[in-house]
């Protein structure tokens, strides 16, 4: 078969054409091509390659289907032949991208180079059989950790004096970002968010346990309503030259509905933006203070303010707004509060409408980081 993306005007490509396809490599039974998601909300995903040639889409009559709305229908085929992986883009709308290159007509996949399709990123990879079962065996328990992170999020809380709504969306499988809220008592309503430095599983495994201490309250002799305390008392009992160098910014406040008052204090964190007056005026709110872990023996500093209800407050990860745009240049925090400010004037401030307003802001269509944004109303 000649395939269409050689130029048989040139010698090196009919060259290329011979060595392709008159001599291909001898096949290895034990060995086999494997496509597999790694990057996105199909993570762990993954299809072996044989000799009929397969279609990737939104749509559940592909053989790999990708829940996601960035994905077309009917997005790319993908085809083993001459000892070669090809990728034909199948007139998408978003197209497809190997290593950043966008895909014209049918271009070679080469071995553990990456595929960017919507929102996913997946890769090729020649590998023997075995390993393959437990990388897939390895895959499964990280997606059923993903799960178990995931359902640790406080659901969105619709009525009452205060209301949220939220995304939590991570880069890989498993990311540092996390979050939570509860009643300490009748009067005094705890929430926070925090990020922890890297990705991956121990990213993940650290923001639980951080997580965990607040949501229980396991730091003994700590006041919760008191936010200098808490961050001091973190410091003090996860210093990151005995957690694998790993540290974590945090955002944390308390809200006294009587006096209509917020104590906070951030650490390395950025800074909440307070919305009020339906959005005429803007108010950024953070204290000086290090990451927590970082420097030992710190003494915590908060703040308070008096809130007017009805107002809206939003903490978020640095992965919202550090983003490239499709234009190349970089996002800013002070480039995403004037645009959240724009949209919040005008009502488009949920969070699931950002997310997807700012994902398709990117370069590559896809965040970087983990992007977490939790939005808070203060109710009259």
């Amino acid at each position: 078969m000649i395939h269409p993306s050689l130029d048989y005007d040139n010698d090196d490509s009919v060259t290329l054409y011979r060595q392709v396809i008159d001599h291909p490599a001898k096949p290895n039974p034990d060995m086999g091509h494997y496509v597999t998601v790694v990057e996105g909300s199909a993570a762990g995903l993954t299809l072996e390659l044989g000799l009929k040639p397969v279609t990737l889409g939104r749509h559940h009559d592909n053989d790999l289907v990708l829940p996601d709305s960035f994905v077309s229908g009917r997005h790319c085929r993908i085809a083993h032949e001459g000892g070669a992986v090809w990728v034909t883009d199948l007139n998408s709308t978003n197209g497809c991208f190997i290593n950043g290159q966008r895909v014209s007509g049918s271009v070679r996949w080469p071995d553990s180079d990456s595929l960017q399709v919507g929102n996913q990123v997946l890769r090729h990879v020649y590998q023997v059989r075995r390993d393959r079962e437990q990388s897939t065996q390895l895959t499964e328990d990280i997606g059923h950790a993903a799960e178990y992170v995931a359902s640790l999020l406080p659901p969105p809380l619709e009525v009452g004096t205060v209301t949220t709504e939220w995304i939590c969306t991570p880069s890989a499988k498993l990311g540092g970002d996390n979050f939570g809220y509860y009643w300490l008592d009748a009067e005094r309503f705890v929430f926070y968010l925090i990020d922890v430095c890297g990705h991956g599983v121990g990213a993940a495994l650290h923001s639980v346990s951080v997580a965990s201490l607040l949501r229980q309250q396991f730091l003994p002799g700590v006041d919760f309503s008191r936010p200098s305390e808490v961050l001091t008392a973190l410091n003090r009992a996860l210093p990151m030259e005995k957690y694998g160098s790993m540290y974590f910014t945090l955002w944390y406040g308390v809200y006294l509905p009587r006096s209509r008052r917020l104590d906070f204090a951030s650490a390395g964190h950025p800074p909440g933006l307070l919305f009020s007056d339906q959005g005429q005026q803007r108010q950024a709110l953070a204290t000086d203070n290090p990451p927590v872990g970082v420097i030992p023996n710190t003494a915590f500093q908060e703040r308070g303010v008096s809130l007017a209800p009805p107002c809206a407050l939003f903490l978020y990860s640095d992965g919202v707004f550090e983003i490239t745009t499709s234009s190349g240049h970089w996002w800013s925090a002070d480039a995403f509060a004037h645009y959240l400010h724009q949209q919040f004037q005008i009502q488009q401030a949920r969070p699931l409408a950002l997310f997807q307003a700012i994902r398709a802001m990117t370069r590559a269509g896809r965040f970087e980081d983990d992007f977490t944004l939790l939005r808070l109303n203060f109710n009259a």
